[in-house]
């Protein structure tokens, strides 16, 4: 990249940014760029065809080609959110059309996604809602604000149903959990109050649904086969402690904060204090006992560290930092050396750029960049993890036009949390940290 290219960027950027950053924003241009062009047209609206593995756990395994659906994590509503977020920072029509185009095309396929996945934030209408929502209020579209809004209104008639009683998905991923947010945000959008009522309503249904013990709040998923009931951000706990606290930020509810408390509480009973980390207790198909740990952000200590760090920022509670700095701890321990390396999965959902969000999100609440941020002894945890896996991906790819090792272990994808939508987002974030966390959707009235 030239210096030439490196200035054309910092120009276009919103505000003014240093060498660094406009570097990290030419990536994620290039990225932009790369999605516009490879869009299928249909008229007013767009989409793309990707690769997607059959089986996320299996490393080596079949992929499936297919055009993209409509959700957020690996539909049209995360590539339309990418894309509506550079279009602001860039002023470049090109994205912008494209994410209104994408968006468009999310709506229109709504039918596609399963009812039991609908009130979910990943998987369902609510990230559908919630995304449609801010690429209109970003790109100043009252035709996504009206459709966002209409999608929440229906999700609230599912909603009603819901509460009446059956077997629903709990999570923040396909759950109920992931419909707080996205009401929450619904109604700092548009002020309608039946959206903070369904807020309410979704909340006080993760209360009534929870198994309560001595020792926290869990959930059972129906969906999953499980040792014990999930920790994790994505399918556990903490995902549900988000949303009781996104419902109390809402309301000012003791009793949501009391359910966050409990959830969390729930997760550190399993805390595994010398791998300072919290187990995946998915059923592990090779031995249904063995105790597992992984270190991404659907489940282990990343998504926790985002869990707690929103916690302590909300509740003041010393003790959600503590355990934001074990997590933030384990997460460093096991990506740095990934920066050394090739191959590592450069994705948001279980992969480097996932990974590094928790620094970010710890400058946010924690301190300004630069902060070095106390561990637990004497020493401190390296706030330097994002530039590493900046500076290992700009090496290893964006210089070098080698592919871009996504989600799917195997081939580049355009999505938003396996592919190259999500990879943009990273190097977007890095280079405008105003930019909302995509991972942690809780600050994007802003």
């Amino acid at each position: 990249m030239t210096p030439q290219d490196r200035a054309m960027m910092a120009r276009a950027t919103a505000a003014p940014v240093g060498e660094v950053a406009a570097e990290h924003l030419a990536v994620a241009v290039a990225i932009g760029e790369r999605l516009v062009k490879e869009a299928v047209w249909s008229g007013e609206r767009c989409n793309w065809v990707g690769a997607e593995p059959v089986d996320l756990r299996d490393r080596v395994g079949a992929l499936t080609y297919r055009a993209l659906g409509p959700n957020l994590y690996v539909g049209s509503s995360g590539v339309a959110l990418f894309l509506a977020q550079l279009a602001t920072t860039t002023g470049q029509d090109e994205f912008r059309r494209t994410a209104l185009a994408a968006t468009r095309h999310a709506i229109s396929r709504r039918d596609d996604v399963s009812p039991a996945a609908r009130l979910g934030f990943y998987s369902g209408w609510a990230g559908m809602a919630a995304a449609a929502l801010r690429t209109g209020r970003l790109l100043d579209s009252a035709e996504l604000v009206d459709a966002g809004s209409g999608l929440l209104r229906d999700i609230a008639q599912q909603l009603s149903g819901v509460a009446e009683g059956g077997e629903q998905e709990y999570d923040l991923m396909s759950g109920v959990a992931g419909a707080v947010p996205a009401f929450a945000l619904g109604y700092r959008y548009t002020g309608d109050e039946r959206m903070a009522e369904a807020a309410v309503t979704a909340a006080l249904w993760l209360g009534r649904s929870a198994r309560k013990s001595r020792t926290g709040w869990s959930w059972r998923s129906p969906g999953l086969r499980n040792q014990h009931d999930l920790t994790g951000l994505s399918h556990g706990a903490a995902g549900v402690a988000v949303a009781f606290l996104e419902a109390y930020r809402l309301t000012g509810e003791e009793m949501f904060a009391t359910g966050a408390r409990n959830a969390m509480r729930y997760e550190d009973r399993w805390l595994d204090v010398g791998e300072g980390n919290w187990p995946d207790f998915r059923e592990n198909t090779a031995d249904r006992r063995a105790r597992t740990f992984v270190t991404l952000w659907c489940h282990g200590a990343p998504g926790i560290a985002l869990s707690r760090l929103y916690a302590y920022e909300l509740l003041g509670e010393a003790r959600w930092r503590h355990d934001a700095m074990t997590a933030l701890a384990t997460t460093e321990r096991v990506t740095r050396p990934l920066t050394n390396g090739g191959g590592a999965d450069f994705s948001l959902c279980h992969g480097l750029a996932g990974n590094a969000e928790p620094f970010e999100e710890a400058r946010e609440v924690l301190g300004a960049a630069g902060t070095v941020i106390p561990r637990l002894g004497a020493d401190a945890i390296g706030m330097d993890i994002p530039r590493l896996v900046a500076d290992h991906g700009l090496e290893r790819y964006a210089r070098t036009g080698v592919s871009w090792p996504c989600g799917t272990h195997t081939a580049e994808t355009p999505n938003l949390m396996l592919g190259l939508a999500g990879i943009g987002y990273f190097y977007l974030r890095l280079a405008v940290p105003q930019v909302p966390s995509a991972l942690l959707p809780v600050r994007w009235d802003r």
